[in-house]
């Protein structure tokens, strides 16, 4: 385990790491839980996939961010049923061309086909904001180390993360994100980092 804390530590804009315990798997569930049932005017519901998966995985850490971290890219999508109708843009230079194109709407960084969204507004089935995990190779060299993945947390267990984790300096961290893998052989070093391990299912 000490090897997976120094890869993080040396990856660009992490600032900081969090081992997660049992009560913070069973408090991230029923935030996650509570952020589902929250519908957005616009988007409707909200499914996070990758929280899910890595709460599934045998060890979770959280993990903060400073704005030199690389966002990872497409990992949101609005679906209507079976079509996507938008999703995130972190390319800056696209996200400019889509804000000047008059078929699309953009809210922050996420992009909406107008024609699209138009035609379900009638519709009785609602739009659907799927979040995706997304693969994380910084670990995955590591010996006993599989299935790395990360996802962005819900704004309930974000706050939960940054209360955790007890920042000092707000403005710096921009962010947080769960981090999820599994292993292969016992490889925890202290009763902290074994207390990251699995032990409630989502």
């Amino acid at each position: 385990m000490d090897k997976v804390i120094v890869e993080l530590d040396s990856t660009k804009g992490i600032e900081q790491i969090l081992f997660l315990n049992a009560v913070d798997r069973m408090n991230i569930i029923k935030l996650e839980k509570k952020d589902e049932k929250v519908k957005s005017v616009l988007f409707g519901k909200k499914k996070n996939l990758g929280v899910k998966q890595v709460l599934d995985c045998d060890v979770m850490i959280a993990f903060m961010t400073n704005k030199y971290f690389e966002w990872p890219a497409n990992n949101i999508k609005l679906m209507h049923g079976d079509q996507i109708i938008g999703g995130d843009v972190t390319d800056p230079v696209k996200l400019q061309e889509y804000q000047e194109h008059s078929g699309y709407c953009v809210l922050g960084n996420i992009v909406i086909a107008l024609d699209k969204f138009v035609k379900i507004r009638s519709c009785a089935d609602s739009v659907c904001m799927v979040v995706n995990p997304k693969p994380f190779p910084y670990i995955e060299h590591i010996p006993g180390i599989s299935d790395a993945l990360m996802a962005s947390p819900s704004m309930f267990a974000d706050e939960y993360i940054r209360s955790r984790a007890q920042i000092r300096d707000k403005k710096y961290c921009v962010g947080s994100f769960l981090l999820g893998f599994n292993i292969k052989n016992h490889i925890c070093a202290t009763q902290t980092e074994c207390a990251s391990a699995k032990s409630i299912v989502y």
